[in-house]
């Protein structure tokens, strides 16, 4: 499902960046609205702009150097004007995903993904670590360099998801797969 309308747009960055709650980068704030694809960047970039420019979101002080940005008064009066307008099902995705973004930010969560010649194919080499220790590792071989290349985008951009489902995995709790 995507967010085409403007509007739709707008209230989905007002509703995640409210939900947050604390400043947050430019950068922070495009991860959020677009890890759920509900919206492409694009549209993120006008709306958020537009947004800006109407004082709906606003300037909050700067982090080493970045501008931080938050929802202003103007914003949450507009927000609980339209927040009814978004799908439930989408609020509560963007619910989840906001309380699993922000999980990962204070554990220090990051993910190190490579492509290496191996033969006559490619070795994907993929790790994901947090503040003290690494929660996960795995090589696969591939035999196409554009599917190694894919296939590491998607570990860099889903981390989390490939780790919850090999937890599950190995805790046969998708048993779907071994019927």
């Amino acid at each position: 499902m995507k967010l085409e309308n403007k509007l739709d747009v707008k209230v989905f960055i007002l509703y995640l960046m409210n939900k947050v709650d604390e400043p947050l980068e430019y950068t922070t704030v495009n991860d959020i609205v677009l890890q759920d694809e509900f919206v492409n960047y694009f549209d993120f970039a006008l709306c958020f702009s537009e947004l800006l420019d109407a004082g709906q979101v606003e300037e909050a002080g700067e982090e080493n150097g970045v501008k931080l940005y938050k929802v202003s008064e103007s914003g949450k009066e507009s927000l609980e004007s339209y927040e009814s307008s978004l799908l439930s099902v989408i609020r509560e995705h963007a619910s989840k995903s906001v309380r699993r973004f922000m999980a990962y930010k204070r554990e220090g969560r990051r993910a190190v993904a490579a492509v290496s010649e191996c033969g006559e194919g490619y070795m994907l080499k993929c790790e994901i670590f947090d503040r003290t220790k690494k929660l996960f590792s795995t090589e696969i071989y591939i035999c196409e360099y554009e599917d190694a290349m894919r296939a590491k985008k998607n570990f860099e951009d889903r981390e989390d998801v490939i780790l919850k489902g090999v937890q599950a995995l190995v805790a046969g709790k998708v048993n779907y797969i071994f019927e």
